[in-house]
């Protein structure tokens, strides 16, 4: 054996060689150790991953049930809420047909209503017709005491004892009442002969038995509509006392009746019943120092006072009662908002002033009187002027509405004083 093949293989080392297998054998044990090791852990992360996704599809499952119940409460409120909704208009159906049952069966009762009520008025009227043609009293109506003029002349007619014709039973208060009726209603404007006669169940012609004119039919209504003042007498306190008890007994009458401001012309305003108030008025001066003109002159200035509130009352009427025919709300002018619309602080601050406080929609009443404003001042003025025409040492005013102590013109104290 040469040196080359004595260096290629030098002889082994027994106890180095089982060394190195028992190395060789605990490495391969160590790796099927590890390999081991490998596989458990990733039968435990399959395990983990198999776990998590039951308990993914658990959990979508119990989502999607509770989705279901959501959907089906959902469902069924909305079936009871349709539910509900039918029942509503099925009762509001039967309300309606309730309703409309009940209707019919008022205008039906209104109709036979309406036709016994013309049977009846047909009856009384042939009944009427027979009794004047059995009885007829032909006697002509007193005629007034005075040769008074027509418009006045009618206010002073004693009552008709009876008049030929087919009707002779209409009395003047009877017209009076239908006009009054009508002016309430609907206006001054609306009071016609037609619409008189109409109202009363006559023919136009036949009115003008017992009037002459519509002024005659004016007159009636203004004196009866302003009534008689009650007793009031130096009892019930002194001249101040008097005269305003007797404006706040007015004052009512005159807004009832707003038409009046219109009515106040001389053939309206001397009647039995305005000259009742006027009468009432001066006797609650009478033991007053004022001179005669000058208590003629302060019930004027409060008649004149209470007309003019009753002219704008009047006109604001009228003017709503033309807005609601014509379709609108009906409200009257409210005159600070129009004031306000064409003011301003610059041009006419006091206007604006007064307007922005609501001073043109005040009433103005006067705490513990019930008479407004402008009827105290009034009173307040003629409590100075009794205190100074009763004072000597002070100088005496001038007589209202005259400089040579006569009382004004027929004309002019006809209409201040028939308020």
């Amino acid at each position: 054996m040469d040196d080359d093949e004595v260096a290629q293989d030098p002889p082994q080392d027994p106890q180095a060689a089982r060394e190195a297998e028992d190395a060789r054998r605990e490495g391969e044990a160590l790796r099927r150790d590890r390999e081991r090791a490998e596989r458990a852990e990733a039968r435990e992360a399959d395990r983990a991953r198999r776990d998590l996704a039951k308990s993914d599809r658990d959990t979508a499952k119990a989502l999607e049930r509770r989705q279901r119940e959501a959907d089906k409460r959902v469902r069924d409120r909305e079936k009871a809420e349709r539910e509900d909704q039918e029942r509503r208009e099925r009762e509001a159906r039967d309300a309606a047909r309730a309703a409309a049952d009940r209707l019919r069966e008022a205008e039906r009762a209104e109709r036979t209503a309406s036709l016994a009520q013309q049977r009846a008025a047909r009856d009384a009227e042939k009944a009427r017709r027979q009794a004047v043609r059995v009885a007829l009293s032909t006697a002509p109506p007193d005629e007034p005491p005075l040769d008074l003029p027509p418009g006045i002349a009618v206010l002073w007619r004693a009552p008709a004892v009876g008049r030929p014709g087919p009707r002779p039973a209409l009395s003047l208060e009877q017209i009076a009442d239908a006009g009054i009726t009508l002016a309430d209603a609907e206006g001054l404007d609306a009071v016609s002969m037609a619409r008189l006669a109409e109202s009363l169940g006559f023919t136009t012609m036949s009115l003008y038995r017992y009037v002459s004119s519509k002024d005659e039919v004016l007159s009636l209504m203004s004196d009866r509509a302003s009534g008689r003042p009650p007793a009031i007498g130096p009892d019930l306190g002194g001249w101040r006392e008097r005269l305003e008890l007797i404006m706040s007994i007015q004052q009512p009458i005159l807004r009832a009746h707003p038409w009046l401001a219109r009515t106040t012309t001389v053939l309206h305003a001397i009647g039995p019943g305005r000259l009742a108030w006027m009468e009432a008025m001066l006797d609650a001066l009478s033991e007053t120092p004022l001179t005669e003109p000058q208590k003629v002159g302060a019930i004027g200035v409060l008649a004149t006072h209470a007309l003019d509130q009753l002219r704008v009352s009047e006109q604001m009427t009228a003017q709503a009662r033309a807005s609601a025919l014509g379709g609108a709300d009906g409200d009257a002018p409210d005159l600070g908002a129009l004031i306000g619309l064409l003011a301003t602080s610059a041009s006419h601050p006091a206007l604006v002033r007064a307007a922005s406080s609501g001073a043109f929609s005040w009433t103005g009443f006067v705490e513990g009187t019930g008479l407004d404003f402008g009827t105290v001042l009034i009173l307040d003025g003629i409590a100075q002027l009794i205190s100074a025409t009763g004072d000597p040492s002070r100088p005496q005013p001038p007589v209202t509405g005259s400089v040579d102590d006569t009382p004004p013109p027929v004309s002019e104290a006809g209409d201040r004083l028939g308020a």
